[in-house]
């Protein structure tokens, strides 16, 4: 037939992403948005609430593309972005597709 490339990880896992984000306290945010690197509805967004509902953190991912970005809140009301964020490590996913 031919040779069958590997998919991206984020493809390969978008199913783990979901379920590691749900079991880490995270909850969806919002409807699934329009990502702005590649234009397809695909972008879902999820929050995770500190101690007393102050701070947490914010993240939003693409399950089409991969892009994601992360909002961390301060007590302060200040808000640092890391874009871009490799939400694959950080949810401590493996980058090798199952067996």
């Amino acid at each position: 037939m031919g040779i069958k490339y590997p998919l991206p990880p984020w493809l390969v896992h978008a199913a783990a992403v979901k379920k590691k984000l749900k079991e880490r306290g995270f909850r969806p945010s919002d409807r699934v948005q329009i990502c702005e690197r590649c234009e397809e509805y695909g972008e879902e967004a999820w929050s995770l609430k500190g101690a007393q509902g102050m701070g947490g953190r914010d993240l939003a991912y693409c399950m089409n593309c991969g892009r994601s970005r992360s909002w961390k809140g301060s007590i302060g009301g200040q808000r640092l972005v890391e874009d871009p964020f490799d939400i694959v490590t950080f949810l401590g996913i493996t980058t090798t597709p199952p067996a």
